[in-house]
Order: C-alpha cells, then structure tokens, then sequence
C-alpha cells in the first residue's frame, strides 16, 4: 500500500509539473498543523452501554495543491495531502461498572475537491480566499497509541468483558470522505510566488470504524453500539508557484 502510494504521488506531481506549463494553473505546497476532533454517536441509548468521545489532538497535513483557474477569480481547487487524524472512542457499562478507553492515529492520503473564491485586492497584491468543497481520504497506516479496558471492582476478569481488541490496523475502515471548508488570504510576492494562509474545516461525513473496532463485540458489529466521524481544525500555510 505505500508503494502504490508513493507511485501515485509522484505520478500527480509529474502531471501538475506538466500542467504549471500552462499560465491558468498554479502548483502550490501547503503545511497544516490542526487540531484533530472524534465525533462518537451512541447508538443505542438503553442497553446500559455509554459511548463517547475521548479527548482531541494535535496532529499535521502536508503536501501539494493545484489552482485551476477558469475566471478571474475562481478556481478548481485540488490536490494531494498526507494527513494525519486522531480517533478517540471511550464507554462506561452500568451494573457492574466498566469503562474502556483506545485512541488510534490514522494516516490518509487524502484529495481535495472544491471550488475556491477569490475577492479583489483588500490592499496591494492582497486577496481574500473561500474554499468550499469536500475531500476524499484513503488510508494508509493505523497506530494504536492507547486501548485499555478497566474493570474496577465489579470482580470480573478479561476473559468475562463483552469488548474485546480488534486487532493490529483493524479497527477503523480504509476509506473516509467529507465536507471542506475554508478561508485565508493570499500575498502576491513577485511575478510567479504567492504566499497564502488561512483556516479551514475538515468535517467527516462517514462512520470510520470497521465492523470489529475499535471495541469488537463476538456476535455483534460495532456499529451497532456507536458510529464514529472525524473532524480537522487547521491553520494551513503555503506557497504557491
């Protein structure tokens, strides 16, 4: 899988290399570190069975963005990132009392898909930028970082617990997708370099985790109980060429 790619990124960065020939397209490398959110929804309310979010973190995205122009202010906005995400999942049981924690680093390659609006200049070789759009993510590698389960004193052991681990780089589903948005300013810094900075919002649309994970159940998916999104806050900096 990271063969393929880092096939694939060389493949785009040749193709956006031959399309930066062409005065209506601009090859740009962006850095974003962000605040990495779990949005946890539990399913089922009444089966003595709480699921939750387990905290933020602070993780990064990088890699190369691609402006096609079709107006004077308007663009296709695309690219290819390495992005890293944190999913944080906890429950607490009732009768006896048992809580369970995991956090996982998820490592995507995601692509871009928008539309981005410019203003005129705000002040001289200044422009206000809007993305909107959404983004589509692979991924590539998952790190479990934390999963432990605690039994209190309810006199159980692990083998009497309904959850169980899933497994090494199962817990979550190798494909997400989701809603971006954005805003930043752009500064005109000579014939050809552009610097740019911003904010923009990374929202998941889909459950991420896989039918066992991150707490598998023996006769039941985990879906079932609780269904996991993602979400990205970033301060996204860059240059384009």
């Amino acid at each position: 899988m990271k063969n393929n790619t880092i096939l694939v990124f060389l493949l785009l960065i040749a193709g956006f290399r031959l399309s930066a020939q062409d005065s209506k397209f601009r090859l740009g490398i962006r850095f974003a570190p962000n605040i990495a959110l779990t949005r946890v929804l539990d399913v089922k309310e009444d089966d003595k069975i709480s699921f939750e979010s387990n905290g933020v973190g602070v993780r990064f995205s990088a890699g190369l963005t691609g402006d096609f122009y079709f107006g004077k202010n308007y663009s296709f906005y695309t690219g290819i990132w390495y992005t890293t995400q944190r999913a944080g999942v906890k429950f607490t049981t009732e009768s006896p009392t048992i809580s369970g924690q995991s956090i996982h680093n998820l490592q995507y390659v995601q692509v871009p898909i928008a539309l981005k609006l410019f203003t005129n200049e705000i002040a001289t070789d200044t422009k206000l930028y809007f993305v909107l759009g959404g983004t589509l993510g692979v991924k590539i590698n998952e790190k479990e970082k934390e999963w432990k389960l605690d039994v209190g004193n309810s006199g159980l052991t692990a083998e009497d617990l309904i959850f169980s681990k899933p497994g090494i780089n199962n817990s979550y589903s190798n494909f997400d997708a989701g809603l971006l948005l954005g805003a930043g300013a752009e500064m005109q810094m000579g014939e050809n370099t552009t610097l740019f900075g911003g904010l923009s919002y990374n929202r998941g649309l889909v459950n991420i985790q896989s039918n066992k994970g991150p707490f598998n159940h023996p006769n039941k998916k985990a879906s079932d109980f609780y269904k996991v999104n993602t979400g990205i806050i970033s301060l996204e900096v860059g240059v384009k060429f």
